[in-house]
């Protein structure tokens, strides 16, 4: 079953290697395979694993021209009550023309059956 997450809480910084990352709150399970989608304008997508979308609400502007020119962002999580790193993953980011393009992406994650 497919789940979409509008996540309102979370900071974007740059991390001391210079990449651009992402805190959020922890997620239950691991990531699979994840996968960071952008259009380019305002909108970003997590998919932490097939059935399970992220959408970053209200990407700040100043980090849009950034955005566009990384090849990989970085995602930490942590316990809402807490600031410990739980997880941290490095992800290529995936540009993407519509919406729809993200199901398509999500499809491309699901395991092939014969």
């Amino acid at each position: 079953m497919r789940e979409i997450t509008q996540e309102t809480l979370y900071f974007v910084f740059r991390d001391t290697d210079g990449m651009l990352g992402f805190s959020l709150k922890e997620y239950d399970g691991e990531p699979q395979n994840p996968r960071f989608l952008f259009d380019g304008k305002s909108q970003a997508f997590l998919i932490r694993h097939p059935g399970q979308i992220i959408s970053l609400d209200a990407l700040a502007e100043e980090f849009l021209p950034l955005l566009n020119k990384v090849e990989k962002v970085r995602f930490l999580e942590t316990p809402e009550d807490s600031s410990n790193i739980v997880r941290q993953y490095d992800i290529m980011v995936t540009k993407i023309d519509s919406i729809p393009q993200i199901f398509a992406e999500e499809e491309e994650m699901l395991p092939k059956t014969a």
